[in-house]
């Protein structure tokens, strides 16, 4: 606890750095490359060293990331299409030159290599898109994450006694399902006061709540989605980038789902 406590007193105001005192390309960068090491990690967790027969597949995902979240280059949905078919051809023609051979690249792999492409790099792209709107807006979707899985801690350890997926994570309950639900709202609400009077961004108090609410039901399944994989190939996590509190995907799985919802929500009332 001690580390995770000294690394996010470290990481976040660095992240904030990035996100507000940096050019759009800034925070696109980060995001890009934290999809690139996503990439990695998913198709190490699933294929151990399979990995190594698609070493092109992090920054295919990276440069999809960076497509995807950047309108200045105008990009023509012809050339994202084109993308994520380049990502998928590159899977299967390895996995059909590798069959038959000593180390083959296995389908779980090649599916992981595809989803990073795909999944990940939307995920981590709407992050920028959100930033190149308003910059705070960049937060929001942490906020409903992380503080649904902070309200899911804290209520889990003080009322919890219903299991929620014990097959999938052992310790979820649904009292804790409950207080991420609070967590997140509360998060939310405490996210839009600062906005509105330090940058007078209003987005609404419905708005707010509609947020909070999509913020932890996303943010949980999120994190029990990438729970199912790593209950399935018996990893604890998914990496070690981040102190005490593991990988790139274990810090980020739930934003990963959450982060394209708002900016389809935002997007949609702003429009």
């Amino acid at each position: 606890m001690k580390t995770r406590i000294i690394f996010a007193a470290v990481g976040i105001p660095v992240l904030l750095l990035i996100i507000f005192a940096t050019p759009s390309w800034g925070t696109l960068a980060m995001c890009a490359a934290l999809c690139a090491v996503a990439s990695y990690e998913l198709m190490h967790a699933v294929g151990d060293e399979q990995w190594e027969l698609l070493p092109a597949m992090p920054v295919l995902a990276a440069a999809m990331c960076g497509a995807l979240g950047t309108d200045d280059l105008d990009i023509a949905p012809i050339w994202l299409l084109i993308g994520v078919f380049a990502a998928v051809l590159y899977g299967f023609v390895t996995a059909i030159v590798t069959h038959g051979k000593e180390k083959q690249l296995g389908f779980a792999t090649l599916a992981a290599g595809i989803l990073s492409a795909t999944l990940i790099a939307a995920g981590f792209a709407s992050l920028a898109l959100l930033r190149d709107i308003v910059p705070a807006l960049a937060i929001a979707p942490m906020v409903g994450a992380f503080m649904s899985d902070t309200g899911a801690y804290f209520a889990g350890r003080a009322f919890g006694k219903h299991k929620l997926c014990p097959a999938v994570s052992p310790n979820k309950t649904v009292e804790g399902c409950v207080g991420g639900f609070i967590g997140s709202i509360v998060g939310m609400i405490v996210y839009h006061l600062i906005v509105k009077a330090t940058i007078s961004l209003d987005l609404g108090w419905v708005m707010i709540i509609v947020l909070g609410i999509v913020g932890s039901l996303l943010g949980q399944i999120g994190d029990l989605s990438f729970s199912v994989i790593k209950r399935e190939y018996g990893i604890k996590d998914y990496g070690a980038i981040f102190p005490g509190h593991g990988g790139v995907l274990d810090r980020f799985d739930s934003v990963l789902f959450v982060s394209p919802a708002y900016y389809l929500i935002i997007t949609a009332i702003l429009a």
